[in-house]
């Protein structure tokens, strides 16, 4: 029993004559240890890597961050010339802040047939949820189109082509 306990003590007897700078530097050791195998873990990719690229995905802008609602049209006769005054709602769906936008306009009757398209730009900043109201202006001098959205009893409009820019 006793070569035992002399045997235990002598382990044991480096641990309690280690200074304080040598019990530091031995946890750091330690420490330094778990975070390399941490790391081993990641770069080999482990189950801990895709959580860690799992937040990277969904950062991803949406295919149409910019949503659009046609809210009306109104009649505007002037002095020489007829028109139509339409208001739109473009709101952005992403949490993210954009400065400026543009795309194509593409404005279709409740058949899904094309009325009108232009391309529009936007260059007011639109914060992450916010919705900005827009009117524009369509004249007679355009025959077709104008005498299409006068036909028309329900407007659907979408933006395509969309380019947002904000700060990455």
């Amino acid at each position: 029993m006793r070569p035992l306990l002399l045997c235990l003590l002598f382990c044991a007897a480096p641990a309690f004559c280690q200074t304080k700078t040598e019990k530091r530097l031995t946890g750091l050791e330690k420490r330094v240890t778990k975070v390399e195998k941490r790391l081993v873990r990641l770069e080999t990719g482990g189950a801990a890597a895709a959580a860690l690229a799992a937040p990277a995905a969904s950062q991803r802008l949406p295919a149409n961050p910019i949503g659009v609602v046609f809210l009306k049209k109104k009649q505007v006769v002037g002095q020489e010339k007829l028109g139509i005054k339409l208001f739109l709602e473009f709101e952005n769906t992403t949490n993210r802040k954009f400065f400026a936008f543009n795309g194509t306009l593409v404005f279709k009757d409740e058949n899904g047939a094309v009325i009108w398209s232009r391309p529009y730009g936007h260059s007011d900043p639109l914060g992450a949820g916010e919705r900005v109201e827009v009117s524009m202006g369509l004249l007679s001098d355009q025959a077709r189109e104008y005498l299409r959205f006068v036909r028309a009893k329900t407007v659907h409009v979408s933006l395509e082509k969309q380019e947002v820019y904000g700060v990455e």
